[in-house]
């Protein structure tokens, strides 16, 4: 009896109008562990983890601006200048992470006191 009276809830709008959201959601989660591994990262402890999985959900939404940006322009570009607006999102983005970073450094440096092995620095 529940479960046919479930059944039949799920039929109706009111339903499909709530679980549209969620299946959005879901979809949106799955391609961000598909494209970037998330649920296996190789660092531990929060903040470790927290830098990680932001890093890779802006990875994620570039590739998404990328695939808007190729859409708007109806693929009149061909593939090679969709890879290279890529890459020149990729660089744009490294370039003002390292300028942000190389700031950060310089206003934490006097407060170091030996911990340089300590500090991981992708170049």
């Amino acid at each position: 009896m529940r479960l046919s009276k479930r059944r039949a809830y799920e039929k109706t709008e009111e339903f499909k109008d709530l679980y549209r959201w969620r299946a959005g959601s879901e979809a949106t989660i799955s391609e961000y562990d598909r494209k970037t591994g998330v649920k296996h990262l190789r660092v531990r402890g929060f903040k470790a983890v927290r830098f990680c999985a932001t890093l890779k959900a802006i990875g994620v939404n570039i590739f998404r601006a990328t695939a808007v940006r190729k859409a708007i322009n109806n693929d009149k570009t061909a593939h090679g200048g969709v890879l290279s607006a890529q890459m020149n999102a990729i660089f744009v983005f490294k370039e003002h992470f390292l300028m942000a970073w190389c700031k950060l450094r310089k206003i934490l440096t006097p407060f170091d006191h030996g911990y340089e092995h300590m500090l991981i620095i992708a170049a």
